[in-house]
């Protein structure tokens, strides 16, 4: 090396030692891990060193070389680290709750399913037109059992149709579980003298009808809080609730309401997975027996609101409802009854599904299609519809095999698509087209690209009319296709419509009891669907949703009372005896202070007396006379 050669070395190892090997070799500067950077650079310099003697080049050159590897080896160590920082960051919902949760988001799907597929052959897939032939479709059989309700003549009233679902064995495991819970929990602990629950005894049967009537009345008219509900104040007085229960009463079943009681011992997290699994089990049991699904089916979720820590809750910001219980259901797509639910339980229920070989996507469908399956022996030919969560070339295949047709909207970024539907370029016509097999792709861009699946229908176009704003009718050609999705896959949809309409649904520190009214919601809903099907069957008019409602609050309240004793009658009852203006009767005791003219807090004013009102429920003591008079005539009797 020249002399020349060793100066412009030494330069380039300065630069490198003052600025930084960030700034040289273009590390990034805001990188949050602090990386020792270590150059090696190879020398061999004589301790003699005289410039006059030529130096051998081979001892003394600059190795770019290794220079060159170590910064390979560095960038390559910093990309390992920032790709792992980023997975930690994106495994972490960030929130006010620090926890585990799982995020579910509609438009994109976190299955290997989603993934890019750079082995699909786009050369399988052929372009199709509109006037191909439809493709060849299994004949519908509905089962055993015609598509429809399954009823007996005798079930008329909509008592009779609620408890097809909400049955009386249902019923009497209620109350035994809920005075179970009860007597477990207060034996053994001491009261307060003015404790409510000195007060409790057991539930029976027709209270809890009773009480099961009252929470269904309660969705009618949302109040902002349970003790709303028995307000004397003028704005908000309903003697409804007070007639048939007091306040306490209700407070107590309502507290001590249980579906399972589980040891305390075994509270692991599968146990206490019982505390309401077994009752939508038993309400899951009863839909497919009273109605069969006609031909077109639906797959949806549905989210129960709720914020509390549990391990299994799900957040999805793009829907109105972000917290909450995922349910996954099955409904029939012209009815909207509900055939068939799938609480999602994080890893138990995923454990559960079937084909584990799948993405969870795919087997949430094909797992509630094959419980229809098995309670409907020999059924096929069903049309089902799912949205783009669930809808995949898989999908497709599975329930073809199966027996089951497949229409859904669907990711691009699906598995197994052409790779042309993925950069889809519309010039002249609105719709491109692709076919492998009897499953055809579809893209139509109207103000919007949609893409769909399926493997019941051709690439045809049918001509519909749109109203534009301003009340301007224009003509639009349509895929046959996206117009069977929009009118099948509403099903689900309907249903969380009803129940949404009159839902009781309270804020609760207790995951179950949101899915126990839930599913109480489910029974209503399924028994009006099946109330007004059987109605229109008989070219009958059926009665509204709300009517329907208050028939059945009606009939499971009854003549019920709650019985009283003279001392928990409320205050509003003594008000309506006390200016009845009917006979009181006045009768000779103990000594009590007046009611009227006696003053406690006001030295030498306090009055007593041994006459007393027998009919007033508090029997108050009072003066014959004006005292008497007052306090049966005036509202404020002690001015």
């Amino acid at each position: 090396m020249t002399p020349v050669q060793m100066e412009i070395s030494f330069s380039y190892l300065k630069l490198v030692l003052n600025v930084g090997p960030s700034c040289i070799f273009g590390f990034s500067s805001n990188f949050s891990v602090v990386a020792e950077v270590q150059i090696k650079l190879k020398f061999s310099i004589p301790i003699s060193m005289e410039f006059n003697n030529e130096i051998s080049s081979s001892e003394d050159e600059f190795d770019l070389t290794l220079l060159n590897e170590e910064i390979t080896s560095i960038h390559k160590e910093l990309d390992d680290t920032e790709s792992k920082s980023s997975d930690d960051d994106s495994d972490e919902v960030r929130g006010v709750r620090r926890r585990k949760i799982r995020r579910i988001d509609s438009e994109c799907d976190s299955d290997s399913d989603t993934a890019e597929d750079p082995q699909s052959d786009s050369s399988e897939w052929i372009t199709c037109t509109e006037s191909e032939e439809i493709p060849s479709r299994i004949p519908f059989i509905a089962g055993d059992t015609p598509a429809g309700p399954h009823v007996l003549p005798e079930i008329k009233e909509p008592l009779d149709f609620f408890k097809l679902f909400f049955t009386n064995e249902l019923m009497n495991e209620i109350v035994n579980e809920t005075n179970n819970y009860a007597r477990k929990k207060l034996e053994g602990r001491t009261l307060l003298p003015h404790s409510m629950w000195q007060t409790w005894h057991s539930v029976t049967i027709d209270e809890m009808w009773a009480f099961i009537g009252v929470i269904i009345n309660m969705g009618t008219m949302p109040l902002a809080n349970l003790q709303e509900y028995w307000s004397r104040n003028d704005v908000s007085f309903i003697p409804f609730y007070s007639n048939k229960f007091t306040r306490k009463r209700f407070c107590q079943i309502f507290w001590m309401l249980h579906v399972k009681t589980i040891p305390t011992q075994n509270a692991g997290p599968r146990t206490r997975l019982q505390l309401v699994s077994s009752f939508l089990d038993c309400i899951n049991s009863k839909f497919l027996k009273y109605f069969t699904p006609g031909e077109e089916i639906c797959v949806d979720e549905s989210t129960i609101k709720f914020k509390g820590r549990i391990s299994f809750i799900t957040y999805n910001p793009k829907k109105p409802t972000k917290w909450g219980i995922r349910v996954y259901t099955m409904a029939d797509a012209n009815t909207g009854y509900i055939c068939g639910i799938l609480p999602y339980y994080g890893s138990f229920t995923t454990e559960k599904l079937i084909r584990p070989d799948l993405p969870i996507s795919t087997r949430i469908p094909l797992h509630l299609y094959t419980m229809l399956l098995e309670k409907i022996p020999g059924a096929q030919g069903h049309h089902m519809f799912t949205d783009r969560y669930y809808t995949s070339f898989i999908l497709a295949q599975e329930l073809f095999k199966l027996k089951c047709h497949l229409t859904g909207t669907i990711l691009t970024n699906r598995k197994h698509l052409p790779n042309q539907i993925k950069k889809t370029k519309f010039r002249k016509k609105s719709t491109v087209a692709y076919r492998k097999g009897n499953t055809l792709v579809l893209s139509w861009k109207d103000k919007r690209v949609v893409t769909c699946l399926t493997n019941w229908n051709n690439a045809g176009m049918t001509t519909v009319k749109r109203i534009l704003r301003g009340g301007t009718e224009v003509a639009v050609r349509k895929p046959n296709v996206i117009i069977n999705y929009v009118k099948h896959m509403g099903g689900v949809d309907r249903a969380d419509q009803y129940a949404s309409t009159y839902c009781f649904l309270r804020k609760s520190l207790k995951w179950w009891r949101k899915l126990f009214f839930w599913g109480l919601e489910i029974c209503l809903i399924n028994s009006y669907i099946l109330y007004k099907t059987i109605k229109r069957q008989k070219r009958e008019q059926p009665l509204s949703h709300l009517k329907y409602v208050k028939t059945l609050v009606h009939q499971l309240t009854g003549d019920f009372r709650q019985k009283r004793d003279r001392a928990s009658t409320s205050s509003c009852d003594s008000e309506e005896i006390r200016l009845n203006g009917k006979l009181h009767t006045i009768l000779t005791g103990d000594k009590k202070d007046c009611k009227v003219c006696s003053r406690r807090n006001k030295p030498g004013s306090r009055h007593q007396t041994t006459y007393y009102c027998d009919t007033c429920p508090d029997k108050p003591g009072m003066h014959l006379g004006n005292c008497f008079i007052k306090y049966h005539t005036k509202q404020n009797y002690r001015l």
